[in-house]
Formats: structure tokens, C-alpha cells, sequence
């Protein structure tokens, strides 16, 4: 009698992705020491074995073809991988990758196959090899290629990821509606544990009420984006704060003035950090969106992409100034992007001033000419921009805040908690006692 599997894609549902800070990217882990197992992923691969299903992963892999890892690495991840489940009573039954890419940098793996996901080859190789029946097995993913990989092989399937829920509507426009959401391999586990035992007759039912429907999006949403604040809180890199405030320190002792540029979210923030440093940190700030009409005054007689390098002109920026930039890109002139920051900088540059900045890719012209950058780490790039323009926020106030920054006390930190004065009320004042006998 044929058997029946669990089919699990690899990165994002059993282990983790890889952040590179020096490239800003997200990918698969090239060594074995990089592979960390998703929280829950070992229990929820024995619960599955117990259930008396296989437990097959099967993945794209195209990092050989590309050139950045070689086949003895991916094996080692791949040993790494079975060898930390086992660890903690989860057992793999099978492993099977498609090494393949249409544009792959090794001629030998260049090809359009019929094993890469979307299309359901790993899953049929699996099946013939293993005797498996499709139609009664599982696939679990975490991406779009991998539910139109399982619908093709006519696989129950789950979408899982805390992360990605942003990618319900484009799986509805492809026509890869998941039969089930999940927050994690491990919930999906006790979903399937509940169908085998016959508690979600109907397969396509929501189960725990997290099927893939627009009711749910949004507290999916919420739970992704949160997982996310959360993971590029513990990647912000405290060297490179710390670089900024020796910056922003140094400039106060020379007694430089600093010049805050942004646009869009970018400009409300130079606005709040230009009172923050002022009235914090005895800084003297300044920034061109305060003043609207010189700043149109400018687009409108010199042009966009000039108009803050001329404010800075105007300002008479000095080498003892200095230029913080908050933009998410951090200006790109190659693509034309952000170039009146480009050009300020290029000016601030000219001029011997200090550059700092908080951006949210490496790969923009503020990180790359910048004394000092805070880089937002991109977890997800669909959600770049309210991530950055969020922590720019919470890097700024850190400064302000600062210990060798933090010049004057904040409000709230020097009210007392006792009395009336904890809600802003002043005490009336005491009257005096008459000595006087009313007469």
C-alpha cells in the first residue's frame, strides 16, 4: 500500500534565512554553522513522525549554480540540518534539491528544469521513488512557488510563515490559494495532527480559523510585522550607533552645526530630530523642510534635485558642520533616486564636512560616502520602507538619549511619579492664615 508524506520546503520553514550585513541580503545559509533551526521546527518534524507520515524536504538549492557555495557545503548544511532535528527526536526521511537556475553562472546547471518549484518535479521524483500517494499527503512552504508546486502535484498545502502573509494576494492572483495558513512548521504540525485524526473532516476547511481568507490577513499581517520589528531590533549593529555618537560628539566639541536632510518620512524626521538635538543634546540643527517657502523658493528657480545642496550653500556649511541624512534608499543619481541628496552630499563632501546617516540599504550613496551609517537591516523587502522610517526614529531618540549626548533632562525622566504633578497639574498655592478677627 503506498505511504504518504509530509513535503517541507527547507529555508524559512525548518531553519532560518541568513541576513549578510554586508551585502543587505536574505538567503540560504552557505555553511553549516550558519543553519539555525526555526523555535518548534524539531518538535513539530517528530509530531509528524509520529503521525506514521514521511518526512521529506524538498528545495530549491540553486547557490552551487550560482557560485556561492560548493557541493561539499551544501551537503554539510544538509548533514547540519538532519543531525540538529535528530537531536531533539525529529526524523528526516528524505532530501531532495533542485541544484538548477535559468541563469545560473555554471553552464552544468543552467537549464529550465522540470524540478525547480513551481513545478511539482522534486514532489513526483519523491513519490515514485518512496511510493507515496500524493493525493493523502501534505506539503508545507513558505512561498509561492512552493504552494503552486503542491496544488500541481495534487498535495493538500500550507502556506507558513509569521512573515509573509503580504503574499496572500498575489497566491490568490496566480491561483495558488493555500488550502491552510500557519504561523510555523509547528502549527501547521497540529493542524495536520487534527485532520489525521478526523477532528477537519473536510481538508479545505480553516481548521483553527487561519485559512488563507481576507478575515485573517490582517492579524496575520500584524503578527508578521512585528516578527520582523522584532528580528531587525536584534541585527541593528551597536557599532555602528556607537560610530554615529563618536560623529555627532565630536561635532558639539568643535562646535559644528548639524544639517538634517530627508524626504518624505524623511523630512518629517529631520524636523523632530532638529528639535530633539536642540533642546537634548545643545546641538545647533537645522534642517530645509522648517522653511517652505525658501525651499520651493529654490525647486522652483534652481531645480529639485539641487535645492538642498543649495540650502546648504545658503547655510554656508563649513567643515566643522555636519550632514545627517534619513532616507530609506540614501539617494541613488544612477537611478533617480533621492538625487537632491546625492548632490547635498557631494557638496558636503566638497566642503570637508562630517557625513552621517540612517538608511535602509547598503547600497545607496549615503552609506557609501557616509563617516558613519546606521543600516536598518532588510528583512523583508517588501516592508523596507515602514521598517527604516520606523527605526530611523528609534536610532535618533537612542542618540538623543545617549549618555555622552544627553545635555539637557527629558520632560517625563524629571517629573516626579508622586502627587499631582504626575498628570501636569500645578498645586495651588497655600493660602495665608489671617491673624485678623473678623470684625
Amino acid at each position: 500500500m503506498p505511504g504518504r508524506a509530509v513535503f517541507l520546503d527547507r529555508d524559512g520553514v525548518i531553519n532560518s534565512y541568513v541576513y549578510n550585513a554586508e551585502l543587505g541580503t536574505v538567503d540560504a545559509p552557505a555553511n553549516p554553522d550558519e543553519l539555525d533551526l526555526l523555535p518548534g521546527a524539531a518538535t513539530a518534524v517528530g509530531a509528524l513522525n509520529r503521525l506514521g507520515l514521511q518526512v521529506i524536504v524538498v528545495s530549491n538549492q540553486p547557490g552551487i549554480a550560482k557560485g556561492k557555495l560548493t557541493p561539499a557545503l551544501l551537503d554539510a548544511v544538509t548533514d547540519r540540518m538532519i543531525a540538529a532535528l535528530h537531536a531533539q527526536g525529529g526524523k528526516i526521511d528524505d532530501v531532495l534539491y533542485c541544484l538548477h537556475h535559468p541563469e545560473a553562472r555554471l553552464p552544468k546547471y543552467r537549464m529550465e528544469c522540470e524540478c525547480r518549484k513551481p513545478k511539482p518535479g522534486l514532489l513526483l521524483q519523491a513519490a515514485a521513488r518512496r511510493d507515496i500517494d500524493l493525493a493523502g499527503s501534505y506539503l508545507v512552504g513558505d512561498g509561492v512557488c512552493d504552494i503552486l508546486a503542491g496544488r500541481a502535484a495534487g498535495v493538500t498545502t500550507f502556506f507558513v510563515s509569521p512573515r509573509k502573509c503580504y503574499v496572500c494576494d498575489e497566491l490568490a492572483r496566480q491561483g495558488a490559494q493555500p488550502d491552510h495558513l500557519a504561523g510555523s512548521l509547528l502549527e501547521a504540525a497540529d493542524l495536520i495532527a487534527k485532520i489525521e485524526a478526523g477532528e477537519v473532516s473536510d481538508p479545505l476547511a480553516p481548521g483553527d480559523g487561519r485559512s488563507c481568507s481576507p478575515g485573517n490577513d490582517g492579524a496575520l499581517y500584524a503578527n508578521q510585522y512585528v516578527g520582523e520589528a522584532l528580528e531587525i531590533l536584534k541585527r541593528i549593529s551597536p557599532r555602528q550607533v556607537e560610530s554615529v555618537v563618536n560623529q555627532v560628539v565630536a561635532l558639539r566639541a568643535r562646535g559644528g552645526r548639524l544639517f538634517f536632510l530627508g524626504v518624505g518620512g524623511g523630512a518629517g524626521h529631520a524636523s523632530h530630530a532638529v528639535n530633539d538635538f536642540r533642546k537634548i543634546a545643545g546641538i545647533e540643527a537645522y534642517t530645509p523642510t522648517d522653511n517652505v517657502s525658501e525651499l520651493t523658493a529654490r525647486i522652483n528657480d534652481d531645480g529639485w534635485d539641487t535645492a538642498y545642496a543649495n540650502w546648504l550653500r545658503g547655510s554656508r556649511l563649513k567643515s566643522e558642520d555636519m550632514v545627517f541624512v534619513f532616507s530609506v534608499g540614501g539617494g541613488d543619481a544612477e537611478q533617480n533616486i533621492s538625487v537632491n541628496l546625492v548632490r547635498a552630499l557631494q557638496y558636503a563632501k566638497e566642503v570637508g564636512a562630517a557625513v552621517c546617516g540612517v538608511v535602509g540599504r547598503t547600497g545607496g550613496y549615503t552609506a557609501r560616502v557616509a563617516d558613519a551609517c546606521v543600516i536598518i537591516p532588510v528583512v523583508n523587502p517588501a516592508t523596507v520602507t515602514p521598517h527604516t522610517e520606523s527605526f530611523q526614529a528609534f536610532v535618533w531618540h537612542l542618540l538623543v538619549s545617549h549618555p555622552r549626548l544627553k545635555a539637557s533632562e527629558m520632560k517625563w525622566e524629571s517629573v516626579s511619579t508622586a502627587g499631582p504633578a504626575l498628570a501636569g497639574e500645578k498645586k495651588a498655592p497655600k493660602r495665608e492664615k489671617s491673624s485678623a478677627v473678623a470684625r
